[in-house]
């Protein structure tokens, strides 16, 4: 989020100072046009009044020759005699000129006034000189006015960015506490502040949601649990009577997986509801080696008498940082479903660097189910369909809420390795 916010204070910044870069063009060209268009103005208006004061002062002077002040010379010529003048303003014709002489700079005034050439010469150095102070001046002033855009909109893009990454980092604090209520404060009265209580207000709406499906797995599923302990307890009573008949007894029996099935459920129902309410602050390295082998142990009822021979090759000690009994849920799912679907051959648990892998020789998975393998309710075609497929499920939500990832390969009728990556 620091890198989200630094790109937007980078944008207003950056706003501001095109923003400035356009003003401070368009006034500095503005105020150097205007100020060239001023001068040239003025030095017309000097020229013309050079010469109508000259010819007021001096009407009777016809002949050829020439007047001298400190900034303007005055020639006098008839006009078809103008081999008089110097040569550098001998050839103009009637109007006003820039001239370059001598590295100085000069305004030409040439004017014809009953058959009289006169030519006003205006020795304007100095003022260029001063035209190009002036544009340096401005262009120092429109550095300067860009400097002070660019800390404005420094300042300003901290002030709107500030409420945004504060905001941030307030929803950062419970992103991982979902069941936690929140308060996010400290907001003006404006589109942030708006926005904050609208996220506080849905952050509300989502715990109590929580809530409620945890309460309600957790109490479903202790309700299930008294019934079912029952019927277990009397299954086992019934099947401890030596003298029962091989039907009845294959009946119970079945009575007996069923009861497994549906106390594999009730877990189902809490773990899920403990997913989202499980906090990182819980999360300790703990070795993954003991709860294959604790879990083998567990599942082997699911292996039966079926001729299938459970390995596990440990290469490297696996510890993984995850919540008590986490673990142990995601490798009961692999290895139960394993153990389910394998009819001979053989179960591989292996760890390795990052990494646990189930293999098994199985019935396999087709393309079709494959597509939807992490999804609810999903089973394979075997001899059992009416198996629930939540185990895989459970896996893929396991692997998602703590940043790890699962994958398989699987061939029809050859077996399934599905593999849970721990390193990111």
């Amino acid at each position: 989020m620091q890198k989200t916010t630094n790109r937007i204070a980078r944008r207003i910044t950056f706003a501001f100072l095109s923003f400035g870069v356009l003003l401070t063009l368009v006034l500095g060209l503005s105020l150097i046009i205007a100020s060239k268009t001023i001068v040239t103005s003025m030095l017309d208006d000097i020229l013309y009044a050079e010469l109508k004061h000259f010819r007021q002062q001096t009407p009777s002077m016809l002949y050829p020759g020439y007047f001298r002040s400190r900034t303007t010379t005055i020639y006098i010529s008839p006009v078809d005699e103008n081999y008089n003048l110097p040569a550098h303003v001998r050839d103009f014709d009637q109007g006003i000129y820039d001239l370059t002489y001598n590295d100085r700079d000069y305004r030409i005034l040439v004017e014809h006034v009953d058959g009289i050439r006169y030519v006003v010469k205006f020795d304007d150095t100095n003022i260029h000189q001063l035209e190009g102070e002036f544009v340096i001046l401005v262009w120092l002033c429109s550095v300067v006015v860009l400097m002070f855009a660019l800390a404005i909109g420094w300042k300003i893009s901290h002030g709107i960015v500030q409420p945004i990454k504060q905001l941030a980092d307030q929803v950062v604090t419970f992103k991982n506490k979902p069941d936690e209520s929140v308060h996010l404060s400290g907001f003006s009265d404006d589109e942030i502040g708006d926005l904050a209580y609208e996220l506080q207000h849905y952050h509300n709406q989502l715990r109590l949601l929580l809530i409620r499906e945890k309460e309600f797995a957790s109490n479903v599923s202790h309700e299930l649990r008294t019934p079912i302990t029952s019927i277990s307890l009397a299954v086992e009573i019934l099947s401890s009577n030596v003298n029962l008949p091989a039907g009845e007894r294959e009946r119970i029996g079945r009575i007996q997986r069923a009861i497994n099935e549906m106390t594999e459920l009730i877990e189902t129902f809490l773990v899920l509801a403990r997913i989202n309410s499980e906090s990182d602050e819980d999360c300790h390295p703990r070795k993954v080696g003991p709860i294959v082998q604790k879990v083998i142990r567990q599942q082997r009822i699911w292996l039966g008498s079926k001729p299938v021979a459970v390995k596990v090759v440990e290469e490297v000690p696996l510890q993984v940082s995850a919540p008590s009994g986490i673990l142990d849920v995601l490798v009961a799912n692999l290895v139960r479903n394993a153990f389910r679907y394998t009819e001979r051959g053989s179960v591989t648990v292996l760890l390795a660097s990052g990494r646990l892998t189930v293999t098994d020789t199985g019935v396999g998975i087709d393309a079709e189910t494959q597509a939807q393998i992490f999804k609810c309710y999903v089973t394979k075609d075997t001899y059992d369909p009416n198996k629930l497929g939540l185990g895989l499920m459970i896996v893929y939500r396991i692997c998602e809420r703590y940043g790890w990832r699962v994958s398989f390969e699987s061939l029809k009728g050859q077996g399934s390795e599905f593999t849970v990556w721990f390193s990111a």
